[in-house]
C-alpha cells in the first residue's frame, strides 16, 4: 500500500477552505497532524473571538504567497 503524499503546511501557514462550513474561508494553521490541521480564522464572532476548527487534508489548499 502506497503512502498518501500531503501536501507540506507548517504552523503559521495560510491556507483557503475548499469544503465545508467555511468554504471559501482563508485560515492560518495552527497545528499539522498527520491526517488533519487545526485552523483559526481571520473573522471574528459576536463575541470577539475568532473561529477555529480541524480541517482534512482534502479540505484546504495551501496558499503560497
Amino acid at each position: 500500500m502506497a503512502e498518501q503524499e500531503e501536501p507540506l503546511v507548517n504552523t503559521g501557514d495560510t491556507v483557503k477552505v475548499i469544503a465545508g462550513e467555511y468554504k471559501g474561508k482563508k485560515a492560518e494553521v495552527i497545528s499539522s497532524y498527520i491526517n488533519s490541521i487545526s485552523v483559526e480564522f481571520d473573522i471574528k464572532l459576536e463575541d470577539g473571538s475568532k473561529p477555529r476548527t480541524v480541517l482534512k487534508h482534502t479540505e484546504y489548499e495551501l496558499i503560497t504567497e
